[in-house]
């Protein structure tokens, strides 16, 4: 069985804040990227693949195939960091089995009515949705980039901007 150290979101996927920061401050050796157009990508998953360490396990997955991770004898005992590119595949896959009681948000792009929640997170309505549905069922949803920096509790964010 794995253990699940962090769901983040950021539509980077593999980059140095998750390089130089987040592996080492979640001491990760397993980071595994849930997301239906990089599954099907040999190329890209091969570049992402090594740009980690050797010693970090690595795998990508579909939405649809997440929940047969937790038994995925290559993350055995391994501390884990998932990455998803946007809040409805963290809604999606914790609403197939990957449960989680945290959720970062690192990254999300400025796109057609979205409302700006930090530096390099920008959410729409839909996603603010998502964000309530998550928080009802009792996941705390933050953001923050690097561990370095203060994490920002999304739920006061909200109710002061009253989205």
């Amino acid at each position: 069985m794995m253990d699940l150290r962090l769901v983040r979101v950021d539509d980077r996927f593999i980059h140095g804040q998750i390089l130089e920061a987040w592996i080492p401050y979640l001491g990760a050796d397993g980071v595994v990227i849930i997301n239906d157009r990089l599954s099907s990508d040999e190329f890209q998953k091969s570049i992402m693949e090594m740009a980690l360490p050797d010693r970090i396990a690595f795998k990508v997955s579909s939405v649809d195939d997440a929940p047969k991770l937790k038994d995925n004898g290559l993350f055995k005992d391994k501390k884990v960091l998932i990455i998803v590119s946007s809040l409805m595949d963290a809604f999606n896959i914790y609403n197939r089995g990957i449960t989680f009681n945290r959720l970062n948000i690192g990254n999300l792009k400025v796109h057609n009515g979205s409302y700006q929640l930090s530096f390099s997170v920008w959410v729409d309505s839909k996603d603010i949705e998502i964000i309530k549905s998550l928080m009802a069922e009792g996941v705390y949803v933050a953001v923050q980039s690097v561990p370095r920096e203060r994490e920002i509790n999304v739920g006061d964010i909200l109710e002061m901007i009253k989205l």
